[in-house]
């Protein structure tokens, strides 16, 4: 008989909730490694057993092959901890191959280190709570303004001016069906607080995981996560609007509350698992690590290499998993530290400085390089003066590169939003490139503050010219345009007969035109792509006709 097995992305769910005894704060949590994976009941040739459909789809675009770190831990192994004793599992890590427990029950830790498939076995320590660096404050007046598509930032503008972030906007690029994970301490009031009412209302929070207590709750703790959370999402026109605000989010409370643990690195790194399983494309992060209450735990700055840290190899495989993956550098420049926190220095990782609205670096950003040498930070956003909604629903801002971290992730989700068949590094190498000092990086902004018109520009131009790839897309066709069904976006692969002005002219089920755009072939196989005024046209039929001269070709679509 053939045993089902339920998706491991869903059961990690169903144990959070159910696997173990009830949470005991005063329990020691402890980090389990196992040798391998033997007698494991997941195959690498069945990945829809384990990743979502969403996960299997970022990999398919970005040629992503399935190895033997996206195998679930073996549930054999998970139910041998278990029954050694009072023991609680938290959560396991399949990239790292473990479980972290919490457990008083010292005869159950010595039955646990027999286990012949037990790698090892080790107490987390507390880490020291960093130094304030956010301060926040009231703004006691609402600007009001505009981008020219008439979204209304408000209070927003400076830190989506600063990037040419409206170009974007304007383009009806706005994150929508991009998926954020915003890893942070909590998010109070986030189920009833005004400037999320759109989240709520269009289900746009898909998921919540709390990885210090082993529950769904992460609507209390610190407010530091609403803060973080309003850059991305709010949606006060007027007051606030926020830089991906129309997509959708996957909110993970990482961070533990009072005296800080090293264990919240494990936290970091279940967090980036499950994100990655879930089909997450940019995960926001604004928490970093550097020393702990016991002095032999603190990470030395030879340790910022990108790989020596537990959350440093986590963000480096979320990226090798086809993830960009947004930390903010740290407030550590003005103290004794004075370098970026991890997982910052991690490859691959966008770490983001702070400036303020004349592009000034702000004195308490952290300072790179990384320790093996490579360019930290990697880019700045606003970070001094910032706006965001409080857990109260007022408008406030703050200092803190926690608070430049979210900027940047949400321009970075809309950029990838208008050119989905781009591979997370070449996202990431545009907006560098973009970047206001990419000649001359430093260790202060890095590459410098990123221009997302520059980028899109960039990318555009990629697509343009990639005409062997339009010619694979067409298949002898003269017409492909995706996707079909569409909402606010279109994009379009032609090919032209001559060098004449090519029209495209959308109608609707009862013949009228409803949008005409015009385009100038760039060859014999040219792209574009369409935002303007399609998301406020009604669902149906619709007809797009590309007529070139007398030549005429059309394709029936579908709006929703």
């Amino acid at each position: 008989m053939k045993t089902t097995l339920l998706p491991a992305y869903l059961i990690f769910s169903f144990l959070l909730l159910v696997a173990g005894l009830p949470a005991r704060a005063q329990a020691p949590r402890y980090v389990i490694s196992f040798t391998g994976r033997q007698g494991t009941p997941y195959r690498l040739e069945e990945p829809a057993a384990y990743l979502s459909p969403r996960a299997l789809q970022r990999r398919d675009r970005q040629n992503i092959a399935i190895d033997s770190t996206d195998l679930p831990v073996n549930p054999a192994y998970i139910d041998s901890v278990l029954q050694t004793g009072s023991v609680q599992l938290l959560y396991a890590l399949r990239w790292q191959n473990g479980v972290v427990i919490r457990t008083s029950d010292t005869a159950a830790l010595g039955k646990i280190q027999s286990l012949p498939f037990v790698r090892s076995l080790e107490a987390s320590a507390r880490r020291a709570a960093p130094a304030a660096g956010e301060q926040p404050y009231i703004i006691t007046t609402n600007a009001r303004i505009n981008g020219t598509s008439g979204l209304d930032y408000g209070n927003a503008y400076t830190q989506v001016h600063l990037h040419e972030g409206e170009y974007l906007h304007d383009r009806h690029l706005r994150g929508e069906g991009m998926l954020i994970a915003v890893l942070d301490a909590g998010f109070p009031s986030v189920d009833y607080n005004r400037a999320f009412a759109w989240l709520r209302e269009q289900q746009k929070i898909t998921a919540t995981r709390n990885f210090t207590d082993n529950s769904t709750n992460v609507y209390g703790y610190g407010e530091h996560g609403t803060q973080v959370l309003s850059i991305l999402a709010a949606n006060l026109p007027g007051e606030m609007t926020g830089t991906a605000p129309e997509a959708a989010y996957i909110l993970l409370r990482t961070e533990e509350a009072g005296a800080e643990q090293p264990v919240e690195e494990m936290n970091w790194a279940a967090a980036a698992e499950l994100a990655d399983s879930l089909g997450v494309d940019v995960i926001s992060s604004s928490v970093g690590y550097n020393t702990f209450d016991n002095p032999a735990f603190d990470h030395t700055y030879a340790q910022l290499d990108g790989r020596s840290t537990t959350a440093a190899r986590a963000a480096a495989m979320a990226a090798r998993k086809g993830m960009i993956v947004v930390n903010s550098a740290g407030n550590e420049g003005n103290l004794d530290w004075r370098y970026l926190l991890t997982p910052a220095d991690a490859d691959s990782v966008l770490a983001v400085a702070a400036v303020n609205s004349q592009g000034q670096v702000a004195a308490f950003s952290s300072y790179g390089p990384a320790a093996d040498g490579r360019i930290k930070p990697d880019v700045a956003a606003l970070g001094v003066g910032t706006a965001f909604v409080n857990v109260n629903g007022a408008v406030s801002s703050g200092n803190g590169t926690s608070y430049a971290c979210p900027v940047i992730a949400g321009l970075v989700a809309c950029l990838w939003q208008a050119f989905p068949r781009r591979t997370n590094m070449e996202i990431l190498q545009a907006v560098k490139a973009s970047s206001s000092q990419h000649a001359t990086p430093d260790n202060r902004i890095g590459y410098g503050i990123p221009n997302f018109r520059a980028a899109y520009d960039s990318l555009l131009k990629m697509d343009l010219q990639d005409t062997a790839y339009i010619r694979t897309q067409l298949n002898n066709q003269s017409i492909k345009v995706f996707p079909n069904p569409f909402s606010n976006q279109l994009h379009i692969y032609y090919r032209s007969a001559s060098q004449a002005m090519v029209h495209f002219q959308l109608i609707d089920a009862s013949g009228r035109l409803t949008r005409h755009w015009q385009a100038t072939p760039q060859g014999t196989y040219s792209y574009i792509t369409q935002q303007t005024g399609l998301a406020s046209l009604p669902a149906g039929f619709y007809y797009l006709r590309m007529v070139q001269g007398k030549e005429q070709e059309v394709v029936k679509m579908v709006k929703y």
